[in-house]
C-alpha cells in the first residue's frame, strides 16, 4: 500500500511540476523577445503592424532610420510612426548606454515624445528590400514606455 500512495505522490509531483510555460521560451538568452515587437507606448498597448526604414547619413555614419508602427505602412506614407529608431546601418547589436544607436517613443495622441535611457538593438540582416532586427527599449517610467521583439520592415530607397 506504501508503495502505491509513494508511486501516486511521484506521478502527481512529476504532472504539477511541468508547466506551459517551460514549454515556450520567449525571450532569447540576451532579453530580446522571441515574438514580434509589442509592450506598451504612453500607456496604451502596442503590436507592430509594419514599418520602414531609410538610409541616412549621421555625423558622417552610413544609418538608417527605422519607423516601427502599429499598422502595415509603406515607403510612401506620411504617418509620424510612435517610435522611431537611428542605428548604424551595419548588421551588429547596438546600445544607447554606449551612444551607439537612439530610440524615441512618440505618442500619436498629442505628439510628445519622449526618448529612450535603456535601448538595444540588434540588426540581424539588412537588403535591397528589407531590413530585420530585435529591439528591446524602455523609457523614463517602464510601465508607460516599455517595447521589446522581432521586427522586419520593409527599407526604402531613396
Amino acid at each position: 500500500m506504501k508503495k502505491i500512495i509513494y508511486c501516486l505522490f511521484l506521478t502527481a509531483a512529476l504532472i504539477t511540476s511541468c508547466s506551459s510555460s517551460d514549454d515556450f521560451e520567449v525571450t532569447t538568452p540576451d532579453g530580446f523577445a522571441t515574438t514580434p515587437v509589442s509592450g506598451v507606448i504612453y500607456d496604451e498597448s502596442f503590436v507592430i503592424g509594419g514599418g520602414t526604414s531609410r538610409a541616412i547619413e549621421l555625423n558622417g555614419t552610413s544609418s538608417l532610420y527605422i519607423y516601427l508602427d502599429a499598422n502595415v505602412i509603406g515607403c510612401d506614407s506620411e504617418v509620424e510612426s510612435p517610435i522611431w529608431i537611428s542605428v548604424p546601418a551595419t548588421v551588429g547589436t547596438y546600445s544607447r548606454s554606449q551612444g551607439e544607436m537612439t530610440l524615441q517613443f512618440r505618442d500619436v495622441n498629442s505628439d510628445d515624445f519622449e526618448g529612450s535611457l535603456d535601448a538595444e538593438i540588434e540588426i540581424i540582416s539588412i537588403t535591397e528590400t528589407t531590413v530585420k532586427g530585435k529591439v528591446k527599449a524602455t523609457g523614463f517610467y517602464e510601465d508607460e514606455n516599455n517595447i521589446n521583439g522581432t521586427f522586419e520592415v520593409i527599407y526604402c530607397s531613396l
